[in-house]
């Protein structure tokens, strides 16, 4: 049994990803491994211990059918004082977390480890079950104490894997998912949920490459994926491969019409393709999804204005004049960029080209008025050899705003780079404050 992200989508809130959701039931990952020690009738003769490994195989049962509160109360029945307290204080923590009780669960978790400081199943699922209660801290020292007792226990290594993945570090989480590949045969099947992990570490780091790899893997496994057919979607995007892009997101909406994402997703590639009608209805399903997106607000108007339906762009422009007024956030919201901006600007001269582009993606996303931000970070993925990536974006901008001279320029540049002529790199401008 693994610890298994959420089925939902985790980029559905304006393009900003979720983190996987751990599982209560997930803290049974461990269950398995406890169990009485061998030979324990000719070890244990006596009544109580006869009574405790009872009592302890009772509670397993009641955890693996989600009765928690049963379990708590077959486990409060044992006396202590046998070779099993560690087995009885684990488990108890255990169903203590499942309640969300932390303190109570800590004490008998540490406990358990105290009882058997040495045996990484106690580990492991004292770990789970500080995951469970989003101590990610201690859940990520209890899991990798338990990789270094015993590096192949079952199933430890994804676990540590997902922990590391819910605490934002994508790139420490792949690399656990690829010893943990490595170690697999061929004949080895590798599961779902272990290819959408990788998918969504991937994914987080913006590797577009490895995200559609795997999640191609994800859509072998499970042909009606919403997910993957979205993300298959946004990283065929990012590659500026639009056509097969818009045939994996068109299937994601099919297969989940309320994504908002998606939408905005299929409605950029529309919009700069020049197929205003087909963006609008986009566009204009992704408002009533969420009809507070202020950068579906803005596009729609912009398409608007371009189609001549200036009532309709009116009424956006002044809804949007009329968000920025309520939340009182588009003059914090343009400092907040410039600053993002400008300190991309400053890591981008001192070499850090990675840190430089998010920040300047950021800006973007913080103010989606200012193109300048989202130019400055197409300009960078030129520079740094993301080409096709940095052209969808270029195109994206003069969808919005086809008079933009720079990024004209930056554009013409971009596509000699792509078509080989690699010296025309030294021509690109600098980025813009």
């Amino acid at each position: 049994m693994y610890l298994i992200p959420s089925d939902s989508p985790f980029w559905v809130q304006s393009s900003k990803i979720l983190r996987p959701t751990i599982l209560l039931i997930s803290l049974l990952v461990g269950v398995h491994f406890i169990k009485p020690p061998l030979n324990y009738a000719q070890q244990h003769s006596n009544s109580q211990a006869h009574a405790t490994a009872l009592s302890l195989a009772r509670a397993r049962s009641l955890l693996q059918a989600g009765k928690v509160e049963e379990a708590l109360a077959s486990l409060r029945e044992i006396r202590l004082g046998t070779s099993s307290d560690s087995d009885v204080h684990l488990l108890t923590g255990i169903c203590l977390a499942m309640m969300a009780q932390p303190i109570e669960s800590s004490t008998e978790l540490n406990e358990a480890i105290a009882l058997r400081p040495k045996y990484a199943p106690t580990y492991m699922s004292a770990g789970l079950a500080f995951a469970s209660l989003n101590n990610l801290e201690m859940a990520l020292d209890h899991l990798s104490t338990a990789l270094r007792l015993d590096p192949d226990l079952p199933n430890l290594r994804f676990n540590y894997a997902l922990v590391l993945s819910r605490a934002g570090n994508y790139a420490e989480s792949e690399k656990q998912l690829d010893i943990e590949l490595g170690s697999k045969t061929r004949r080895t099947p590798v599961s779902l949920d272990f290819w959408r992990l990788k998918a969504r570490d991937a994914y987080s780091q913006k590797k577009w490459q490895d995200a559609l790899y795997s999640y191609t893997r994800v859509r072998e496994l499970e042909p009606d994926s919403a997910e993957a057919y979205s993300a298959i979607g946004e990283c065929l995007y990012s590659l500026n491969q639009p056509e097969r892009s818009m045939a994996a997101l068109q299937r994601s909406i099919v297969l989940e019409p309320d994504n908002e994402t998606t939408h905005v997703l299929l409605g950029k590639i529309y919009q700069s393709q020049g197929r205003d009608e087909e963006a609008i209805a986009e566009f204009e399903i992704a408002m009533r999804l969420v009809p507070d997106d202020r950068e579906v607000i803005f596009r729609l108007s912009r398409l608007y204005t371009k189609t001549g339906n200036m009532a309709a762009a009116s009424n956006l422009q002044k809804q949007l004049k009329t968000s920025f007024a309520e939340s009182n956030v588009q003059s914090i919201n343009e400092q907040k960029a410039t600053v993002l901006n400008n300190t991309g600007i400053e890591l981008e001269r001192k070499g850090y080209r990675l840190e430089a582009l998010e920040h300047y993606d950021q800006a973007a996303k913080t103010d989606t008025t200012n193109l300048v931000f989202a130019r400055n970070a197409a300009l960078l993925l030129c520079k740094i050899g993301r080409t096709q990536e940095a052209i969808e974006r270029l195109k994206e901008i003069l969808a919005i705003d086809p008079d933009d001279a720079k990024t004209i320029q930056i554009l013409t540049v971009a596509n000699e780079i792509a078509a080989g002529n690699l010296s025309e790199k030294e021509t690109l401008p600098e980025s813009q404050r």
